[in-house]
């Protein structure tokens, strides 16, 4: 059945501001700068058949896929939200699937997952500069050992999957893992830091690599094995580090970030993957919730102040959860060349140990 929209992916492309490089009416192509990989001139947009594709990061799908992907809510809610802003009907096309699950469906489960991951780093070390660079953060070298932090290794990696398979480890559908020439590999072998991400279980759902050198301008990947026989995307989890029933969470972008966040001051944080990714926050929210969790506070970066997208992702954030029902209050810190709140509280630390009260909390409706 085809689909019937009020509206074109050049309008989508129009309101969510997409940097265009190229546009030919004529074949139907529009070339613009991802907004995933932030790859300048990569993101193909097929006006004829309204949809996407990166060939830098790989990212495809439909207009509404498009919208829904870049600023974390689901299909249907894309869908009703384009059609708000360009005054359309709502009436979606019954081919629009709603949809808050960020884990592709030939993922393994959560329990193997984590089991696998927990074997991993039980194998792996952490090299002397990795280490001197999570220091440098503020993290202690017992916090860096308690948060599993490790090297990618790199070689042996075959050897590595034989040894987590003799120990009863499942490989097939854990994201990072695939087979090459019929043997258990891991990919990507980019030189870097593991970050694990975890739920409000504890439980590793999923792993980043901070770069030692960015990647098309990115600092951050996933381990991923999308595509690749045996294989799986990562999908974009929420990183949640600290106590899921203090009365006060923070939420940033960036697992590592919160993380050295949360050691510094004690505080709880929600991490999301990308400041613009709230895909499944609500989920989160409401297991807080019940959990009697009465005020979060929003600690995006302070580009919030100067960039209108980090703003408007900002704003989308505090109305996400004041609609939930928690008490909302943004964090603002005077010192401008300390952008991230991990900075911030490093810097300040370093000054007086009771920093947590120079942060100006105001309050969001």
């Amino acid at each position: 059945m085809t689909r019937k929209f009020p509206f074109t992916i050049r309008q989508v492309a129009k309101i969510m501001e997409l940097v265009i490089r190229y546009d030919n009416p004529d074949n139907g192509n529009m070339d613009c700068d991802c907004p995933f990989c932030k790859t300048k001139n990569k993101l193909n947009l097929n006006t004829a058949k309204n949809v996407y594709c990166c060939s830098s990061c790989s990212e495809n799908g439909g207009m509404v896929q498009l919208y829904g992907k870049v600023y974390g809510i689901s299909n249907t809610d894309a869908y009703r939200e384009i059609c708000e802003i360009l005054g359309c009907s709502t009436d979606a096309p019954a081919d629009v699937i709603d949809s808050h699950i960020s884990k592709p469906a030939n993922s393994a489960n959560d329990n193997v997952i984590h089991q696998t991951y927990s074997m991993l780093f039980s194998l792996l070390s952490l090299a002397a500069p990795h280490r001197e660079l999570l220091s440098n953060k503020g993290l202690s070298n017992e916090q860096i050992d308690t948060f599993k932090y490790k090297s990618v290794p790199a070689f042996g990696q075959k050897k590595l999957c034989v040894k987590l398979l003799q120990s009863g480890c499942t490989l097939e559908g854990v994201p990072g893992f695939y087979k090459d020439g019929g043997e258990w590999t891991i990919r990507p072998k980019a030189p870097g830091i593991l970050i694990p991400v975890c739920g409000i279980d504890g439980k590793t759902t999923g792993l980043q690599i901070r770069l030692d050198k960015p990647i098309n301008g990115r600092d951050y990947i996933w381990f991923s094995s999308k595509d690749l026989e045996g294989g799986t995307s990562s999908g974009a989890p929420i990183h949640f580090i600290g106590d899921p029933a203090a009365k006060r969470v923070y939420v940033t972008d960036g697992a590592l970030k919160g993380t050295a966040a949360h050691a510094l001051t004690g505080h709880s944080f929600i991490c999301l993957p990308g400041e613009k990714s709230l895909n499944g926050l609500e989920k989160l929210l409401s297991h807080l919730k019940a959990n009697g969790v009465m005020e979060v506070l929003e600690a995006f970066d302070m580009t919030k102040l100067t960039e209108t997208q980090t703003s408007k992702s900002a704003a989308k954030l505090r109305e996400m959860l004041s609609t939930c029902g928690f008490k909302v209050s943004s964090a603002v810190w005077g010192e401008k060349s300390f952008n991230s709140v991990d900075e911030y509280f490093l810097n300040r630390m370093k000054k007086e140990r009771n920093h947590v009260h120079n942060v100006v909390i105001s309050s969001a409706a």
